[in-house]
């Protein structure tokens, strides 16, 4: 049923070209720096579709943090990753990071156009961002609240666990805003 609606939403967006910004790693972590702040879980609005990534570096350089980072459509979601999923963690210094960045961009492309399903779009994204970022997640709060993903079972468990009570199977609503605050740091966990 989500896969249905992820396609649709995916043939929403393909009237809408996403654009590719040059390569320039340096202003590029600027102003992913910059745009972070206004995307984390404390910004999310009912309806925004959102991503969870985790640094694929080694730690000693930041590899291993994780965030989720939420957008008002899955176009502008498509277009951050096209853009900046690259330059989130550092990637390996052995490594073409502008052919990484043009393989991503056109991954996401095909993604954003519906060529491709969203589960087919992580895997190849994180095949071609190997050593820089890995997508666990892409979808809408409800996919995390009720959702059958092993993601999403895993983050209600992390919750259920922290609030010392039984796995309900789902987040009632009653629930969602300490839901939010409780995920927001599931990427920095050990």
């Amino acid at each position: 049923m989500k896969d249905n609606k992820m396609e649709k939403n995916n043939k929403k967006t393909s009237t809408k070209k996403i654009s590719i910004k040059p390569f320039d790693e340096e202003k590029l972590g600027q102003e992913v720096n910059e745009l972070i702040p206004g995307k984390g879980l404390d910004t999310y609005h009912d309806g925004h579709m959102g991503f969870f990534s985790r640094g694929d570096a080694i730690g000693a350089i930041g590899g291993g943090i994780g965030m989720f980072l939420w957008f008002p459509n899955y176009h502008e979601l498509y277009q951050f990753l096209a853009n900046y999923f690259v330059v989130l963690s550092p990637g390996r210094c052995d490594l073409d990071h502008e052919k990484v960045f043009h393989e991503v961009a056109e991954i996401v492309e095909e993604l954003a156009n519906g060529k491709i399903s969203k589960d087919q779009g992580i895997e190849r994204i994180n095949k071609s961002a190997q050593h820089f970022s890995q997508i666990e997640w892409i979808g809408e709060m409800e996919d995390l609240t009720s959702g059958s993903s092993e993601f999403a079972k895993g983050l209600r468990e992390y919750f259920y666990e922290f609030k010392e009570i039984p796995d309900q199977g789902i987040i009632k609503k009653e629930d969602l805003k300490d839901f939010i605050q409780k995920i927001s740091e599931y990427g920095n966990r050990d």
